[in-house]
């Protein structure tokens, strides 16, 4: 994500912005919005925001779907990977949900590069959550 964001910066300077719990980079000119908050900091993205924004984060959507319509709103992490918010996404606008597959050996470097501390029951927990999302939305897979 660091990067796409960095690709947007190339055209633009983001304005970050947060409105009570929910926070972006937006980009007018290019009209794109990443969700989450990115800079030096150990946490980024929406794992930034706080675990209980959900509620505020479906209500952040309907108060901005017709002011935002023709942006495209990028974002990923685990406060956005649950029912009620997949469903309100997919009630919003148009959606679409991509899978990033990467090999294991991939994983593993940057689980190392980051410092991982996650242990492997809740790595397996995460992998249960993303089949089960999988199973019930429509999505793509990407294999990078």
């Amino acid at each position: 994500m660091r990067g796409i964001l960095e690709e947007f910066r190339k055209v633009e300077a983001d304005e970050w912005v947060k409105e009570g719990l929910v926070t972006y980079h937006r980009f007018d000119k290019q009209k794109v919005i990443i969700l989450g908050k990115y800079d030096d900091g150990v946490f980024a993205g929406t794992d930034t925001w706080s675990k209980g924004v959900g509620p505020k984060f479906r209500q952040w959507l309907l108060d901005n779907a017709e002011k935002y319509q023709d942006y495209g709103v990028i974002g990923e992490g685990e406060r956005l990977s649950n029912s009620p918010n997949l469903d309100a996404m997919f009630a919003t606008g148009e959606m679409k949900l991509v899978l990033l597959k990467v090999s294991e050996e991939e994983l593993e470097r940057r689980r190392a590069a980051r410092n991982n501390t996650q242990n492997k029951s809740w790595m397996k927990g995460m992998q249960t959550r993303i089949t089960n999302v999988c199973a019930k939305y429509p999505h793509e897979e990407v294999y990078i």
